[in-house]
């Protein structure tokens, strides 16, 4: 399997939960559930690191590893169709120019191992499922500078000032398994990767939030995954599943709950993806103001409490059928430990 679309193989498990039943005793007086607060159709979004260093590992199917260092934070905004009160759909998103992030790379025995920083140097703009439509970065080494700036059409690199060259978003993707590409190339390809596999985490966390409030009841919610039609891989359940569990102290979801999420052989048919292991969401952040309109939102430390997104050995590895019976090829997995922190703002 080639490496960039290993990369880019990691699929949400989007959650499907019901709500709970009420009480039976007829001489409770019910309480009145707050109305929804109104949701803004844009906000500030902010992702930052959650410890020293490397704050998210990928592990590339056993070939190398990818250390991403957030420490100096992406900040940008995101614009939404607020559909109701309960109701969101992520329309498009903004990095702003000034952003940037920390690669590195270990074990792929080739001059792409080391460290590079992605420079944002005019605003990436970019649809939640589409390729970026405008905005430029720079991957900049100890050594030489690559600009890469996105067209309508696809991608301009250009090597140190030089003249720069068009790529699809096809030929750009696959320059990182190019062993015919130079080393600058392969490196511009993998900052691409690097940088929309990190939103494409973010977002869906964010996509998630509406399902919190669902959590409220003591039992974890439980979705189940979807089926193997044929013989799944030794040792993986036919069947398995997604659970959500919240673990704060009080009756009702405030500030400051931790979640976990865990996903024990969760295929997704359509991706042919096996998930594995747990998420968890720490510190949980939710600002109301006094005119009941959600002004903040996330997971990140707050007020000297740690929190963020933390991933624990959390796999995604690709499944291939084969006359009704399914494998996985170890070189077709990707394991991430570490994280981020994710706050969305009224601007």
């Amino acid at each position: 399997m080639k490496v960039m679309k290993l990369i880019w193989l990691m699929a949400g498990a989007g959650l499907l939960v019901g709500c709970g039943g009420g009480s039976d005793d007829a001489a409770e007086v019910p309480d009145i559930p707050d109305p929804p607060p109104t949701i803004l159709s844009n906000y500030n979004l902010e992702i930052g690191g959650v410890q020293p260093g490397s704050d998210m590992t990928v592990d590339v199917g056993g070939q190398f590893q990818v250390g991403v260092d957030l420490g100096d934070t992406l900040l940008g905004s995101v614009n939404l169709q607020v559909i109701s009160p309960t109701s969101v759909n992520f329309l498009d998103f903004v990095t702003d120019a000034g952003s940037t992030l920390t690669v590195t790379v270990a074990g792929t025995k080739t001059a792409l191992d080391g460290q590079f920083t992605v420079n944002v140097t005019t605003a990436v703009v970019a649809g939640l499922d589409d390729e970026p439509s405008s905005g430029a970065f720079e991957v900049v080494t100890a050594a030489d500078t690559t600009t890469v700036t996105f067209v309508a059409n696809g991608v301009e690199m250009s090597f140190d000032g030089a003249a720069a060259i068009l790529l699809t978003w096809e030929q750009y993707d696959d320059l990182l398994d190019d062993p015919q590409a130079e080393t600058w190339q392969r490196r511009a390809s993998l900052a691409g990767g690097t940088f929309a596999f990190i939103y494409d985490r973010v977002f869906e966390i964010a996509e998630l939030l509406d399902d919190l409030e669902r959590t409220e009841s003591p039992d974890p919610i439980v979705t189940t995954c979807d089926a193997f039609p044929g013989t799944p891989p030794p040792g993986v359940l036919l069947q398995g599943e997604h659970v959500l569990t919240r673990l704060g102290s009080g009756e009702y979801m405030s500030p400051g709950d931790v979640f976990d999420w865990t996903f024990t052989n969760c295929w997704n048919a359509s991706t042919n993806t096996l998930i594995d292991n747990f998420v968890q969401m720490q510190n949980y952040i939710e600002v109301i103001d006094a005119s009941n309109t959600l002004t903040r939102i996330g997971f990140a430390p707050d007020n000297s409490v740690g929190g963020g997104v933390i991933y624990f050995d959390w796999t995604v590895a690709e499944t291939e059928e084969i006359q009704g019976m399914y494998t996985i090829d170890p070189l077709d997995r990707i394991e991430v430990n570490g994280g981020f922190s994710m706050v969305f703002s009224q601007p």
